[in-house]
């Protein structure tokens, strides 16, 4: 019953993460983009979809190749696994044995019109994160998800919980908690960040910002807004 139990759980997980998603990217303009990644360089983007004119789209990390990255735009992009999320523990030794495992990391994905950088879709459960997430100095967190893809060369975990912290004043440092629940297949992976906990602070000194987290595999993708910006 276990092993039943284990496989479906894994099968669950490839599903997720090789599902194709569709959507619509609201604030789209009338005419059909590319959807690609620049997690290598402006110059080398990776397509995982298309938008039509309408913002309708389909978007897969399933079967995205990098035949086409040149070799040293791969060894000048990767970096440690560890420093590739949008929170980092303080003591890298926490983060576990896959800590220095080489990956990249892509924050949003890019919109282009014959070739060109025209548009950003950024991923959230909550149209209110964007500002946080654009300047997170000035602007709130708020309870919520948002998501991101990372790029790994093989399959691996990572299961732990670990600390920072952040200075909430001059003289104040709040501790925070980070925890990591993922499993990451040889390729391009979605991550999913929920903030759970936000802490709040004087607003004359600098914004709220989350002090709890959970960083774990994309579940729900329908739970994902597609929210557009343009140039």
């Amino acid at each position: 019953m276990k092993s039943t139990l284990t496989l479906f759980l894994m099968c669950s997980f490839f599903w997720a993460n090789a599902q194709e998603i569709t959507g619509v990217i609201k604030n789209h303009e009338k005419t059909e983009m590319d959807m690609v990644l620049m997690l290598f360089g402006m110059d080398n983007p990776i397509s995982i979809g298309t938008a039509d004119a309408k913002g309708h789209f389909t978007a897969s990390l399933e079967n995205v190749s990098l035949d086409n990255i040149p070799e040293e735009n791969l060894s000048i992009y990767m970096s440690e696994l560890y420093s590739n999320f949008f929170f980092n523990c303080s003591d890298i030794e926490a983060f576990g044995v896959n800590s220095d495992n080489p990956a990249a990391r892509q924050d949003y994905v890019r919109l282009t019109n014959n070739g060109e950088w025209t548009g950003t879709a950024y991923l959230v459960s909550d149209e209110n994160l964007i500002p946080w997430l654009e300047d997170s100095g000035y602007n709130d967190a708020i309870k919520g998800s948002f998501y991101e893809i990372i790029y790994v060369t093989q399959d691996m975990e990572v299961n732990t919980t670990c600390n920072s912290s952040v200075y909430a004043t001059d003289d104040e440092q709040v501790e925070t908690e980070y925890t990591f629940n993922l499993q990451l297949k040889k390729g391009f992976n979605w991550v999913e960040y929920t903030i759970e906990e936000v802490y709040e602070t004087d607003p004359a000194i600098r914004a709220s910002f989350p002090s709890k987290v959970t960083i774990g595999n994309l579940e729900d993708s329908s739970k994902m807004l597609w929210i557009g910006r343009y140039y």
